[in-house]
Formats: C-alpha cells, structure tokens, sequence
C-alpha cells in the first residue's frame, strides 16, 4: 500500500494477512442460505453478519476483514495485494522529525453483534499503542449494501490525527478475460478504466471537493458477467476527501479507498468520528447500475431539494429553453465590442427566436497602470468600457441573456493597496500559516482568498449586485466556483483549522448570499459556476462543463442529477485536428446539455465559414430536437443504455478543449423516460461520415407496464409524429441513418 507522508506524521494501520480468501473464508457462502432477516456467524475463529443480499465475516485472531459476498455468490476480496481495512495518519503535536509507526495493529482485538433480524450492528474494537480504533457495519433486512463507519480515540500524549483511510477493501478481478474488468470513477462527468492485469500499475488519488472528482462514488465490475463491488460515501456535508484506485495488475486486483481529513487538523484532533457513513459491498449490473444506487440516496439530499428541473420554478424558463451558449469576451485590445455585438447579431439570425445564454469575459476597463484588461479586475469594481452597456441591453432585447464573468476566488491586491491589510486577512492560510497564491504562487499580486470570509463573501456579493443592478446583466458566471480549493489553516476564519468541510460549507454560504443579492434586484437573474461538484445544484441555475467529452466518457453526471441541473458546453470550435464538431455536439445533445459555448470575439465567428456548413446544419437541428423533446432530453430520466446490432464502428477524434483523442460508436444514442407521462424516449445519433444501418432493441417493458401493448413513433424537428411499429413483445427495429443524422424515437 502507497501512502504519502507529511513531515512530522506517523502511520497506523491495521493489517490484513496476505491470503484473506484462501483461509477460513473461502469462496463459498458462509452464513445459512435462506435465513430470514439479518443473521450473524460468530464461531471460534470468524465473525460476520449477513442479509439475503450480502455479507461481512472478519477473522477474530487479527481483526482481518476476510470475506465480502453477494448472497449465493463467491467472495469479492482478492487475497493480494495486502492491504489494511483502516490507516491512520498521525502527526505529533508541535514541530517533529519524521516517523513511521509500525504497523503493530492485530495483538488486541475485539468483537460484538448487536441489534435482531430486523438490523445488526457489528463493531471490531482495536486497541493500538496509540488508542483505539472501533469500526461498525451496519446490515438491516431491507439493506443491499451494508453501512460502514470509523471512529478513533487517541491516548498517547504528543499524537494528533492528521488523515483516516476507510475502507480499504482489496477488489479481485471479476472477469478471465482482462479487458471486461472495468471500473467507473468520479473523473469529472464521469469515466471508465480498465483494472486488473490488463491496466498498468499506478495509484489515482481524487480529491473531493476538487477539479476532478465531482461525485463521491467509485464502482468495479465485470463487464459481461455483471458481478461487481461499489463504494458509495454518503455525505451530504461536502466534506473533504480523497477517493482512491490503486490498481495492482500482478495480483489481478484494484484496492478502493477513502481518505478522510478530520475537522480541525492543522490544531490538535485526539477524537474523531467519521461525520457520515460509506455504503460499501457487492451491487450487480455496470457503471449505470452503480449511478443509479448512487442516484437514490442523491435524491434525498438538499442538493436536489428544489426539485426536477422541468418543476422548479426558481430557474427562469428562458435558460430552460437556451438554444446556445456563447462567450463573448473584451479581455484583449483585438475582442472588440463591436466583433462581439455583430457575431451575436448573426447567431440570432442563425437560431431566430430560441434564447441564448452567454458570459462576457472581461467587460470591465483596465485599472490604470495595468499591462493587461485582467479580466474584470479580480475583485475590483471598475467601469464598463465604451459600448458595453449598450451591447448588454441590446442584446437582452433580442433574447441573449449575457452573465458577468466574476472570478470567485482570486483577489489583485496590487490594484488597491490601501485594501490590502484586509485582504491578506481572508486570504487562505497554509499549514504553516503562509499566505496562499493562486496558482503556482510566483505572481504574488494574486491571492487565493478563503471564500468563508465575510470580507470575501460582501466583495463578491457587491460586485455581483453591481453587475446585475447598474450594468444590466442577467446573472452572473462565478468562475474557480464550485470545486476545489486550497485547504485553509487559518485560525482566524471562523471555520476548521483544516480539513472538515469549509472548502463546500464556505462556497455554499457565498452562493446563498450572492444568489439572493442579485435576485432583489431581477427576480430572474441566474448564477453559474464553473464545472462544479454535486453539492451546488439546488444554487446554481447552470453550469459550465471542463469539457465536452473525455476519452471513456460514461454519462454519470446525465445519470445521477440531469434531470435536476443544466449544464453547458465549455468550448465550441474544432479540435488541433480540425475535424467535425458533430461527434462532440452529439454527446452534448444527446444529454440534453446546452450546445457551446461559440465565441463572439474574433472578426467572424467560425460557424459562419463555407467548411463549417455540416457542423451548423448539425447544430440547428439537434437545437430544433431539443426544444420539440424538452421532456425527454433536458427533463428526462436517463435510462441504461442499449445494446445496438451490429455494433456499430468506432469513430477516432480529437476533442476540442484539451486535444484528447476519444473514441466512440459511431452511433451514440440515449434512452429517456419523461417526466411527464412516462413514455419513453430513443435518440440515436450517427457521428460517422458514412452511413450506417443499424438494429434498435425496443422493448415494452420500459414503459413499467409488462405485456401491454405500446407503440413505437418517429418525431421530426418540428415535434411531428409518424408510426412505426407496435408490439407486446420486444422486437428490433432496423434504421438506416446518413452522416449527422438524428433519429428521435418514443416509445408510448
């Protein structure tokens, strides 16, 4: 096991002998095979719980986890690599060399079962020379998927918990062929990766709340076989973590971690009790199966507490109905307003009536002695440049509805330096109580500021007040928002010294007081972020994506929250390859996402070349499609994906933003149950430059009404329907689609 060390920090770990599986476990079954409710095992040598969908069994002698199943299924854990259930990372109290603490765990444990068939609760209790670590599994009848938790006491004088790694549960591969092995991790929208002996040996660390990790889930499986383990943390706090894949090709296996920073590290933490539990054990079927347990516990947090998108009311129907997102942008002397103001001009006549949604970059004049627009100031009020007042109002009237880019965390103290005492005072603290800079800390003009300071806070909420009263925006893009941020050590902020959640709890705070600071002055103004976590989806009106499509892409995001949020594009130009867009549009489309964003700065926007003829063409009628199937695509359930015959071939790009090559089938398709009315919704996109001829399952069953009879209908842009077939059994319904074309399916 790979951990990283800060200087002064010791480690703990409770071991796990090198054969977990090849001793008392086994693979087969161990708990009676048709007990009712939740049973236990408690013999001389092992322990466990189990229901009629899982079980746990340790070995009493060492405190070992040896046994995960699924009920009538074989164990899940790999005997190798050896990995501890917990570590702890402990740093001394004050200044210290660094040290590493044996892993003398095992000695002196202990075990108990509480609770009925209705629920059991079984503790191991194990006493360390550094204190006690008790850890629980939590199993009621009803329950798939057990519940773990973790708590720790320290007794040694001089110690304090810096980090707590829980659970870590080696995975075994669940398929003889490699590549079926697969795992879906919480990479931005989300992404799928090869583990086992056919992925290289490498440990992945996701920081949550970060750039990266966006969702708090990670799931193995085989592909074919659909076996599969998932690790779910259930916190609703935001607080910060890191979701780890370590994958180990000799031993087959991939170990699946979390490490927990305790509130308050950077001061003394003797007692620490994981503040929210960890849904961990065996789940069936694959990366959309794992989003959907994900979903039904995501559903009762307060980030879903406004409701489906298609219901809220708080979220004005003309970004509902955005046809584009676009950037127009004065950062530099060549962005002009006037080349901005005219590419709006001729994206409404490209798009007609249908509202736009777009973010100026850099509208605000240089403050004097700058080398540069600086983007807004960073933190500073400063007047409008010429014609962009008129350009704002201008272009409302038309239906482009313009947000003011606002950078939420970096702050320019060299613009006003009898500022800069309070600045210095928000800004974010490192452990060793420096002053944070952003980025690579070089420029020092520009801080990193704790955004759960008030000081912070009031700027942000007075410029965006500003922007949205005097200058006339309707809204405002909060770029850095929504993510990561730098762990903050100050002590003077009112939040943690360290760890805990003031990272989400911080940005949060500032959301709710800016959103209701623009809203008193237009009860319509919107606010946005830039590709934020989970947790901000009841505040945010929409959001940035990083990027269109990653390589491995797996719709997550769509699967877990799409019904509840919007989003949109991040760049809408061609790849270094200079290919088509329609492979990137597609993916958006078929998600329901707001194409973009196009850029408004240049002399003439792109889409208006002779080259780009198939890419608008493309981009006027999925926008078309999108507006005549609102209750599917942008308001609908994304359902699991279909199995298409014959396969169809792979399509090679280079997608726009960070040149990555993606492949994907040639024809990429969704399946969407409204809202509305339960019906069903096949859209199928073919992205290749050939025709293809292809077989769409249709089933019935899909409407939740087994054996009636449904019919099958084609919708054209405009929202009219022709049939096409109807049955009670499912049968294949055989389409030839031409390069760029769409099929809009629904199923009723």
């Amino acid at each position: 096991m790979k951990l990283r060390l800060l200087p002064g920090v010791l480690l703990l770990a409770a071991l796990l002998p090198g054969d977990a599986r090849g001793g008392e476990a086994g693979d087969a079954w161990p708990f009676p095979a048709n007990a009712a409710g939740v049973v236990s095992l408690d013999d001389e040598s092992r322990i466990g719980i189990a229901n009629s969908h899982a079980g746990i069994l340790f070995r009493k002698k060492d405190g070992a986890l040896i046994g995960i199943w699924r009920h009538g299924d074989g164990n899940l854990l790999s005997p190798r690599p050896a990995v501890p259930l917990w570590s702890l990372e402990l740093k001394p109290v004050g200044t210290g060399k660094p040290a590493v603490l044996g892993a003398d765990v095992g000695s002196d444990v202990s075990f108990t079962i509480s609770g009925d068939r209705r629920q059991r609760n079984l503790r191991a209790f194990y006493k360390t020379s550094a204190g006690t670590v008790t850890t629980t599994v939590i199993l009621a009848a009803d329950l798939e998927l057990p519940l773990w938790g973790i708590e720790v006491k320290l007794s040694r004088a001089g110690d304090s918990l810096w980090s707590v790694s829980f659970p870590q549960i080696a995975i075994a591969a669940f398929e003889p062929e490699p590549a079926a092995n697969e795992m879906v991790v919480p990479y931005r929208r989300g992404q799928l990766r090869i583990f086992g002996s056919a992925a290289p040996r490498g440990d992945t660390d996701l920081p949550y709340p970060g750039p990266a990790a966006k969702f708090q889930f990670v799931a193995a499986y085989g592909k074919k076989n659909g076996r599969g383990f998932y690790c779910g943390v259930e916190d609703a706090e935001g607080y910060t973590k890191a979701l780890q894949q370590r994958n180990y090709p000799g031993d087959n296996a991939v170990v699946l971690a979390t490490q927990h920073f305790p509130a308050g590290r950077g001061g003394e933490v003797r007692d620490f009790r994981l503040p929210y539990e960890i849904s961990a054990g065996p789940f069936t079927g694959d990366w959309w199966d794992a989003a959907r347990i994900y979903r039904k516990w995501w559903v009762q947090q307060t980030w879903a507490s406004k409701g489906l998108l298609a219901d809220r009311r708080d979220i004005p129907e003309w970004l509902k109905h955005a046809a584009i997102a676009i950037r127009p942008s004065t950062t530099k002397p060549e962005r002009t307003v006037a080349n901005n103001v005219a590419n709006m001009a001729a994206l409404r006549g490209m798009f007609a009536a249908a509202p736009m949604v777009g973010t100026w970059y850099g509208y605000s004049q240089a403050p004097a002695g700058a080398s540069d627009s600086n983007e807004g100031g960073h933190g500073h009020a400063l007047p409008l440049k010429p014609g962009a007042a008129d350009a704002i109002r201008d272009a409302k009237t038309q239906g482009i509805h313009l947000q003011a880019y606002i950078q939420s965390m970096i702050y320019d103290v060299s613009i006003s330096a009898d500022e800069s005492a309070e600045a210095v005072r928000a800004v974010t603290k490192d452990s060793k109580s420096q002053q944070v800079f952003y980025g690579d800390g070089k420029d020092k003009r520009l801080s990193s500021m704790c955004r759960a300071t008030d000081w912070w806070q009031s700027r942000l909420v007075s410029l965006s007040r500003r922007a949205v009263g005097e200058f006339g925006f309707s809204g405002v893009y909060l770029d850095s928002f929504g993510k990561g941020a730098p762990e903050c050590f100050a002590d003077t902020h009112g939040h943690p010294i360290g760890g805990g959640n003031t990272v989400i709890a911080g940005q949060r705070a500032m959301a709710q007081r800016i959103r209701t600071a623009i809203r008193e002055v237009n009860p319509e103004a919107i606010m946005s972020g830039e590709d934020p976590v989970e947790a901000f989806r009841d505040l945010l009106d929409v959001n940035l994506y990083a990027v269109n499509v990653t390589a491995n892409y797996a719709p997550v995001f769509r699967t877990v929250w799409g019904d509840y949020s919007l989003g949109h594009g991040r760049v809408l130009r061609p790849g270094k390859d200079d290919g088509p867009l329609i492979p990137e549009l597609a993916v958006l489309f078929t998600e329901g996402t707001i194409p973009g964003r196009i850029y408004c700065d240049s002399p003439a926007a792109f889409l208006t070349s002779p080259e780009r003829k198939s890419d608008l063409a493309f981009l006027k009628s999925a926008t078309r499609y999108t507006e005549s199937g609102m209750q599917y695509l942008r308001f609908g359930e994304l359902l699991h994906p279909l199995k298409l015959t014959s396969e169809p071939p792979v399509v090679e790009f280079r997608e726009s933003v960070e040149n990555q090559v993606v492949r994907l089938p040639s024809v990429i398709h969704c399946v969407t149950r409204s809202h509305a009315d339960g019906s069903v919704a096949i859209v199928l996109v073919n992205i290749a430059t050939t025709s293809q001829t292809i077989a769409v399952p249709i089933n019935p069953d899909l409407l939740g009404h087994r054996g009636d009879e449904a019919s099958l209908l084609r919708m054209d842009e405009a929202g009219r329907l022709s049939p096409l077939a109807s049955g009670r059994a499912a049968w294949q319904q055989k389409l030839t689609l031409e390069p760029g074309a769409i099929a809009f399916l629904i199923l009723k």
